[in-house]
């Protein structure tokens, strides 16, 4: 139980929010406070409603959550990704609890137009039922398939995604308006490595991301799903990697059980350094990614790669070489590298020489850009190239 009233829980949420620096915008800032996010989350209570953390709303009988209400301080980025203005008309995708969608109703204002399309009936029913008993009459909730979009409102000035795509939808393409933006949070990676995108209508058939934001979300359901591919090593140890890389399974659960090779760079990284895309950095490397989780409650300690670039891991299909990190100071630590398997010493010697690379060129921000895919190579700009069934993407970085 809680003693704060429902206006005091949201000014609270407000404060964690913005001692992250995620608010750019009063507009935003403004459209929380307002929002009673309460009355999307029924049987939850009101401490958890308001809390900084995501709450789980629908799993399926695995356990895997199948809806929630995102992390709010991920929400408010993605808000401010998007710049929606007063009278914009915004396609959203993926209703869930329609919070999101009432916070859109409140950057639009009575002069725009939100439409939320979720595929789950019963989702829309009670996202429907909750933003009419929170007074957004303006928010037109439809049961349906996201990737189709919502051509009847079309075109939009904005379309915002909440659930982790695979690809960019064609009817996305369509109902965009001219000038208009995508917000998606957008797997570039089968190991399920997640960016939310800004992507900008330049010109007909490109758009252009102004901004990359790590982030992890439930993917879409519907006929644009991808569920990529793990492989369970050990209890409690699951490795991602990518549809198309070839693996032998059974000498990579071999590998984890086998000696590690340990080094460390030299190389140095300070905690307020851009350097949350090292792990997309190693995709467009021209190397085998993966991702390594390890759930230490359950894993006797011998691997340890770190959480900061979520097991960021290279491979051959036998053997694994993840990153690690050891403190040097209160705000330094130092980037190591341990690899498994029977080339262990020659993989952790190339995945060094990628960090040394990594840091003498010194990216930091990726540029994402997104073509249909009917585009021919010679009209692609320079970069990694990532082919989806409906769009063609190629990321650079910036220096």
């Amino acid at each position: 139980m809680t003693t704060r009233t429902p206006e005091q829980l949201r000014d609270a949420l407000v404060a964690d929010i913005g001692s992250w620096g995620t608010f750019r915008t009063g507009q935003v800032e403004a459209a929380f406070r307002a929002v009673p996010r309460h009355l999307f989350l029924p049987g939850v209570d009101l401490e958890t409603a308001y809390a900084p953390q995501v709450v789980v709303t629908r799993r399926a009988p695995d356990g895997t959550a199948l809806s929630s209400a995102s992390q709010p301080d991920l929400v408010a980025a993605m808000l401010e990704q998007g710049e929606v203005h007063p009278g914009h008309r915004v396609l959203e995708i993926g209703t869930a609890t329609g919070i999101n969608a009432a916070l859109l109703a409140e950057l639009t204002g009575p002069t725009g137009h939100v439409t939320t399309i979720e595929i789950d009936e019963e989702l829309a029913a009670s996202a429907r039922s909750a933003l009419a008993a929170a007074n957004y009459d303006q928010v037109e909730v439809i049961h349906g398939d996201g990737a189709a979009g919502y051509p009847d409102g079309a075109s939009y000035d904005r379309i915002m995604i909440t659930a982790g795509a695979w690809d960019l939808a064609a009817a996305w393409w369509d109902q965009l308006a001219p000038a208009g933006r995508i917000v998606v949070p957008l797997r570039l990676h089968g190991s399920g490595l997640t960016r939310s995108l800004a992507l900008d209508a330049i010109e007909p058939g490109r758009l252009v991301s102004r901004e990359a934001l790590v982030c992890g979300f439930v993917p879409l359901r519907g006929v644009g799903a991808h569920s990529g591919r793990a492989l369970t090593l050990a209890d409690g140890v699951v490795l991602r990697v990518d549809d198309h890389d070839p693996v032998d399974e059974a000498a990579v659960r071999a590998a984890v059980h086998s000696p590690s090779h340990g080094l460390w760079t030299g190389l140095t990284i300070h905690d307020h350094e851009p350097t949350a895309h090292l792990d997309l950095w190693l995709v467009t490397a021209d190397t085998r990614f993966g991702r390594l989780t390890v759930d230490t409650a359950r894993h006797d300690g011998r691997l340890t790669p770190t959480r900061r670039w979520a097991g960021a891991t290279i491979h051959d299909g036998t053997t694994i070489a993840y990153v690690t990190l050891r403190p040097l100071a209160p705000d330094t630590d130092e980037l190591g590298v341990t690899a498994h398997g029977p080339r262990a010493v020659t993989l952790a010697a190339q995945l060094t020489d990628l960090l040394h690379h990594w840091r003498k060129e010194g990216p930091t921000e990726p540029v994402i850009t997104a073509h249909p895919a009917d585009t021919p190579d010679d009209q692609l700009p320079t970069g990694h190239r990532i082919d989806r069934p409906n769009s063609r993407l190629t990321v650079s970085w910036k220096p």
